[in-house]
């Protein structure tokens, strides 16, 4: 669960100056974006160019880039206080919310929950090929009014259940998803949760060792602030012997020779962890960035980064509610580091249906605030580079809208 609103912290602090130095290219910029993509450090871009120019000048360690990906997986499992052997590289969030899906094999009559009006498309598509494909029934689970999701997906658990797939963040409204809850629901059923945590790794303190959840897929583009093309899949060492990949390469497998083009002449089985989704060379190069970054967060501290990222979300929201604009109403403790603008959601992507909103997004992008526009309503999205400058400019660009409308 969230805590309550964190306060913002006071501005000059020392690491507030550590924040500037690492994000020089934000300088006088206002990035509220990063439920979209993150602002790349400058650790990180010197880190990916470095492997570029390796390429380029014909001096590759192939050696050093595996090691270096052993690396990064440690210090990506360290952030999450998960072992690293449950952790797999995969290319995006898409591909180990697939991967977990097609290694439950499931079957006629088995069934999978999902909450489609808060998912994002990319967790609704696997599970209508698991209904098409391998003949299991998709329920979805629909808040009656006033009831929280989690209630709604509870009472919907049976013994035919074998899976929930849930966000941990609601991608337009920025509602957090009591996991604690719904997992324990979840494990008192043999049922598998998985979660896809696209919107919150990286901003929000998420400690797998504690939480309930069997499964969990990200990005790194966003919150972990990285490059596309990359992403981490956790799976619960307790399930492993109960999934069975769809796809197999060389690094899903244990051989007693260790060379990348051993074959399985001598014998092989199964990696006995996540390392089993994996297939092929990694991107090294998205590797290197996110290296650095995962550096930098570990420097501050994961609940620090928190407190600083939905401090800076709360401060945005009782600002823009005292000039008399709505945000969207989430229950007490669900907040996260995402702001949605606006009265009620819609059907508008990038742009929406509501005069007023559309007025305002234009007079943002116009003094480069960069924000989303997602389900008709204006999504403001924070991390730990958002300083109290930043706030502070954005709400003076709104109060200057609002005061150009009162006219």
């Amino acid at each position: 669960m969230a805590p309550a609103d964190n306060p913002f912290p006071a501005t000059g602090t020392p690491l507030d100056a550590t924040i500037r130095a690492a994000f020089p290219d934000l300088a006088g910029m206002t990035y509220l974006d990063v439920s979209a993509r993150g602002p790349l450090p400058a650790a990180s871009r010197r880190a990916a160019e470095a492997m570029l120019l390796a390429q380029a000048a014909g001096t590759v360690s192939k050696p050093a880039w595996f090691a270096m990906a052993d690396r990064v997986k440690a210090k990506a499992a360290a952030l999450l206080s998960v072992d690293p052997g449950d952790l797999a590289f995969t290319k995006n969030a898409s591909e180990g919310l697939n991967a977990v899906g097609a290694a439950l094999r499931l079957q006629q009559g088995d069934r999978i929950v999902i909450s489609p009006d808060i998912e994002h498309p990319n967790n609704v598509f696997p599970w209508l090929w698991q209904a098409e494909t391998a003949g299991a029934e998709l329920v979805s689970a629909k808040p009656a009014q006033g009831e929280g999701i989690e209630d709604a997906v509870i009472a919907t658990l049976d013994g035919r259940t074998r899976l929930v797939a849930i966000t941990t963040v609601d991608f337009a409204t920025g509602r957090r998803t009591d996991l604690r809850r719904l997992g324990e629901a979840c494990r008192a059923r043999d049922v598998f949760l998985l979660v896809d945590a696209a919107q919150s790794s990286g901003v929000l303190a998420e400690d797998l060792s504690s939480l309930p959840v069997d499964g969990w897929a990200t990005a790194v583009q966003k919150g972990l602030l990285g490059l596309y093309g990359l992403g981490l899949l956790y799976v619960r060492r307790a399930w492993m012997d109960r999934l069975r990949p769809a796809y197999l390469a060389r690094f899903s497998v244990e051989l007693e020779a260790g060379h990348e083009a051993a074959g399985p002449e001598a014998g092989w089985r199964l990696h006995p962890g996540a390392t089993r989704f994996e297939l092929g060379n990694h991107n090294f190069v998205a590797l290197a960035a996110l290296e650095a970054s995962l550096d930098l967060l570990a420097s501050i501290g994961r609940e620090a980064v928190e407190c600083r990222a939905t401090g800076a979300a709360a401060a945005l929201r009782a600002g823009i509610e005292a000039l008399g604009l709505p945000t969207l109403a989430l229950p007490p403790g669900h907040h996260s580091h995402v702001v949605a603008v606006g009265e009620a959601l819609g059907a508008g992507h990038d742009s929406t249906e509501v005069a007023w909103l559309q007025s305002l997004s234009t007079y943002l992008r116009e003094r480069q605030v960069a924000h989303s526009v997602r389900r008709g309503v204006l999504r403001l999205s924070t991390h730990v580079h958002v300083l109290p400058e930043v706030v502070e400019r954005t709400l003076g660009h709104v109060e200057q809208w609002h005061r150009s409308c009162m006219r």
